[in-house]
């Protein structure tokens, strides 16, 4: 994984690790030259009152403070319209905020007055590429570099506007560069790390991960992409005929001691899930004890008696592929008996770390510091990024899932009283002793019904918890035990393809890969076989519906109501998923229409590429009842796909023509490597059990009611 796919522009010169806070030279060298004097005030006073001005501003905007630094820059450009720094640091704000056009246009403005604002140059470099303007971006880092030779940040940005262009051998170049003037930077390691995976030199970027480890055993990112590597280094080596130790290759105790470590063990052997419950428990065991993510919940005059009930039930919602996820959850929001928050708003709650940002100011905070990690569940029109997946931003969630655009006239955007939410929470956290994670989920599920006005008790709490990576899995499972998981399926071929069109039509073979590797997995995953887990056919659910939800209720235990058939978000009618190829911003897309089953594969996926992955999906296909049984058949095709997963897949020669690489160099990068991992683990499995051990199972439609 790339890191930081949002790149932040530099109001300091500064790096994530390592690298000092001072403001950056090209501040202090434009601060002494003599300002343009204006009204009455003479240069010098001027002069004074500039600096202090912008000084103050700096603080407000180093603390996330926007709307006052900004304000602060145009009351200095009002005095001096050629205030350079002022200018610039404006279009870091308008950056900030999304806006990268007039992010532009304010630093070319700056740069108009002093050319050779190194910082300046930098900034804009990263605003184009932000724009996909590689080519002026790189242009912009070049001027940075040739002004101030030895800026580090500079250096990092080229190698990954380099690294973007498919450029990687000048990246690395320049990631190397980088780290001979910060040698211990972690994010530069990190890319340096993913650039020699990609070009295929794995021994080269396990090394560069493990440095990036060892200096920093907690860095979550780094230890996500030496997985990857790791897992691709692995099937490398074997095809050499070598084996190597992916447990202790390199890495120091102290790395090895991490939660981490345990996490990257389990993420190895889910390559063969069916053997995984030794890693997975092992996993688990190493989170961080419950006791110490509790907080004591004291310092009220009387305890107030625990009397209002909670939710008790908790079902997750997960995807597998473009599937109908959301499809589902609009259909199970408003139910009197079950409570759901907008979209994936608390999809990554549960992830590493975040409860600690949450709850470090104590109890009496919790409602308010969730109210700024989660802006968007108050005001859908937020750009404020939520917790994520790794890779993932989370940035405007509520417009890109459309719930800015709701109700009958489609002019309504969901919102929530931030103010009385905060105090129904607080009322209800005053009823417990002490507070954690689990604990609080389910209290800001009560406080949202509250504010909302709901008339009945509800006790099951849908989550949609989408793509959860491994820590936030089983942290969720640790804190709610008795968890049952839906998974919405569709014909696995073609929501594969579906999946994978964004990205292929970037030409981003990663993200590719990843996705289809996540699909491969994710129809037997250990937290199915060990809890109460259905998959639910889109399929079904369109030719259907009225089935197909009478049989989900039965499972849910709640009963049929008309809202299950309606789409709505927070109550009012929801237009679809404007991803969607289906959606129409003139009408409302319907619930039951049945327009994706006439897509069938076949715009990415060749008849070659579809033989292959039906043969891998054979034992899910056959469960879900998209292929007959035909053992001997499946045999047969099994022997004849282990020859063709050597060679490129007919859309992997269509994206490596696409992007200029030579199909012999496609073949050594990392990415492909790791596909090839996974399907050949796939391959095996079915070798030897012709079945994938303990997949999800097929939500039962009584035959009575079709």
């Amino acid at each position: 994984m790339h890191h930081c796919r949002r790149y932040r522009l530099y109001i300091a010169k500064s790096l994530d690790y390592g690298v000092s806070n001072e403001l950056c030279p090209g501040k202090r060298a434009y601060m002494n030259r003599q300002p343009k004097q204006t009204g009455n005030l003479s240069s010098e006073r001027l002069t004074v009152t500039v600096k202090q001005a912008i000084d103050l501003a700096l603080q407000h905007h180093s603390a996330g403070r926007l709307v006052e630094a900004e304000s602060i820059y145009q009351q200095i450009l009002q005095a001096d319209p050629n205030q350079v720094e002022a200018m610039h640091l404006l279009g870091v704000i308008a950056h900030q905020a999304g806006k990268n056009e007039s992010a532009v246009d304010l630093i070319k403005q700056a740069l108009a007055i002093n050319p050779d604002f190194a910082e300046a140059l930098n900034n804009l470099g990263i605003a184009l590429q932000e724009l996909e303007r590689l080519d002026e971006a790189r242009e912009n880092f070049q001027k940075a570099i040739a002004v101030m030779p030895d800026y580090v940040d500079a250096y990092y940005n080229l190698g990954n506007v380099l690294k973007n262009q498919g450029k990687l051998a000048e990246s690395i170049v320049n990631y190397q560069k980088a780290l001979i003037l910060a040698p211990d930077t972690i994010k530069t390691l990190n890319n340096l790390g993913n650039a020699f995976k990609e070009t295929g030199l794995l021994d080269e970027a396990a090394l560069s991960f493990i440095k990036a480890l060892n200096i920093k055993p907690d860095f979550a990112e780094g230890w996500y992409n030496y997985m990857i590597a790791a897992k691709a280094l692995g099937f490398s080596q074997m095809q050499n005929g070598r084996t190597i130790d992916l447990y202790d290759d390199g890495l120091s105790s102290v790395a090895r001691a991490t939660i981490d470590f345990s996490i990257f063990r389990y993420y190895i052997n889910k390559f063969r899930p069916h053997e995984a419950d030794d890693s997975f428990r092992k996993a688990m065991a190493a989170l961080p004890a419950i006791t110490d993510e509790e907080i004591i919940v004291d310092g009220t005059e009387q305890k107030t008696p625990c009397l209002t009930e909670l939710p008790h039930d908790l079902v997750a919602l997960v995807y597998f592929g473009r599937s109908g996820t959301g499809l589902l959850h609009s259909l199970i929001d408003g139910h009197p008996e079950i409570s759901t928050l907008p979209s994936q708003y608390m999809r990554g709650y549960f992830n590493a770390r975040e409860w600690n940002k949450i709850a470090t100011d104590g109890w009496r905070h919790l409602p308010e510091r969730f109210a700024d990690k989660y802006a968007v569940l108050f005001d859908a029109s937020s750009s404020d990024p939520v917790p994520s997946r790794l890779g993932e931003t989370g940035i405007s969630m509520g417009v890109k899932e459309g719930m800015t655009t709701v109700g009958k006239n489609r002019n309504e955007t969901l919102s929530l009283n931030r103010v009385k939410f905060n105090s129904e929470a607080l009322r209800l956290l005053a009823e417990h002793d002490k507070v954690d994670p689990g604990l609080f989920f389910k209290i800001v599920h009560a406080a949202y019904e509250r504010v909302l006005g709901s008339k009945t008790e509800k006790n099951t709490v849908l989550y949609h918890i989408h793509n959860p990576d491994e820590y936030a899995e089983l942290n969720f499972l640790r804190y709610v035990p008795n968890a049952r998981f839906i998974m919405m399926i569709r014909e696995p071929v073609q929501s594969c393809e579906s999946s994978i069109r964004e990205p292929f039509r970037k030409n981003d073979y990663g993200d590719v890969a990843l996705r289809i590797i996540f699909m491969l997995f994710a129809i037997d995953q250990v937290s199915f076989r060990r809890h109460d887990s259905v998959g639910v056919r889109l399929e079904d659910l369109k030719r259907q519906p009225k089935q197909t939800m009478k049989a989900l209720c039965a499972w849910l235990g709640i009963k049929e109501t008309p809202s299950l058939y309606k789409m709505t978000a927070q109550g009012k009618k929801w237009w679809g998923d404007p991803t969607s190829p289906d959606y129409d911003p003139e009408k409302a897309m319907s619930p039951f229409g049945n327009s994706f089953m006439k897509r069938n594969a076949g715009t990415i996926f060749s008849e070659r590429d579809q033989f292959i992955l039906r043969t891998i999906f054979y034992p899910f296909r056959v469960r879900f009842g998209y292929a007959d049984p035909d053992p001997a058949g499946f045999e047969k095709d099994l022997k004849k796909i282990r020859l063709l997963l050597d060679d490129m897949f007919d859309f992997e020669k269509t994206m490596s023509e696409s992007s200029g690489i030579e199909p012999v160099q496609f073949k050594r990068g990392g990415s492909y490597l790791l596909l090839r991992a996974s399907l050949q683990d796939r391959w095996n499995v079915l070798n030897e059990l012709k079945d994938y051990p303990h997949m999800i199972r097929p939500l039962i439609i009584n035959k009575e009611n079709k």
